[in-house]
C-alpha cells in the first residue's frame, strides 16, 4: 500500500528506495531520522505540506504533496520510508 501511494503521487520521480537521484534515497532519509522522537512527525509535515526542498544546483521547488488525505494512508507511507 506504501509503494502504491508512493507511486501514485509521483514520489519515485525525485526519490528511490536505495540509491540517491534528484532527491535522497530513502535509505538515507531513514538513516538521518533514526532513533529521533520527531522522525515520523517530520515527515508527514514534509509529504503534506508542499513546503519548499533545496536541490544540490541550488535552486529550490515546492514538494510535491501526497495524493492521499487519509493519516493512516499517510502514516503507513512514512513508516515504509523509515523502514529503509
Amino acid at each position: 500500500a506504501a509503494r502504491a501511494l508512493a507511486r501514485e503521487s509521483n514520489c519515485f520521480k525525485c526519490h528511490s528506495i536505495s540509491k540517491k537521484s534528484d532527491g535522497p534515497a530513502w535509505k538515507e532519509v531513514a538513516a538521518k531520522y533514526k532513533g529521533k522522537a520527531d522522525a515520523e512527525a517530520k515527515l508527514i509535515r514534509h509529504i503534506t505540506s508542499g513546503e519548499k526542498v533545496k536541490f544540490e544546483d541550488g535552486h529550490m521547488e515546492e514538494h510535491t504533496i501526497v495524493k492521499s488525505k487519509d493519516p493512516a494512508q499517510i502514516k503507513n507511507l512514512v513508516e515504509f520510508i523509515l523502514s529503509r
